[in-house]
């Protein structure tokens, strides 16, 4: 059995035009690796940002920091369902919410404009607790 010498160019010439068809798909729609900076040293001073969000390894959203639709700054942390569990925050009445697993508010402890406390105890069969100490 005699083999061409030429037989062996084209499955060649084929495994390297696909090796590389491979790389340029990879660079084009990969596109270069991103990697955070690495810190060398000490941490910056003072970060800026407009809000932060702490996500797990699904890259659901666990605890956010950032503004509320009126712009004042709040802090929640989320259930795995993404309800959010616990808020503490500023408004109006500034105060701490925590609710269940269902989103349902359980517990609001709060001031009012003028500085007075209360706290707001609901149950799961809508019984709710008002305590406001006396001045």
């Amino acid at each position: 059995m005699r083999v061409s010498t030429g037989s062996w160019t084209v499955p060649l010439f084929s495994l390297m035009a696909g090796f590389v068809g491979g790389l340029l798909a990879a660079w084009l729609v990969l596109g270069d690796a991103v990697v955070a900076e690495e810190t060398v040293g000490q941490s910056p001073a003072v970060v800026n940002a407009q809000e932060f969000r702490l996500v797990d390894q699904r890259g659901v959203p666990r605890a956010i920091l950032g503004f509320s639709a009126e712009g004042e700054p709040y802090l929640a942390m989320l259930h795995r369902s993404e309800t959010r569990i616990i808020w503490l925050g500023l408004s109006e009445e500034s105060g701490l919410a925590v609710r269940d697993v269902d989103g349902k508010t359980r517990l609001v402890l709060s001031l009012d404009t003028a500085g007075k406390p209360s706290l707001i105890l609901r149950d799961r069969q809508h019984r709710t607790r008002t305590i406001h100490p006396e001045s």
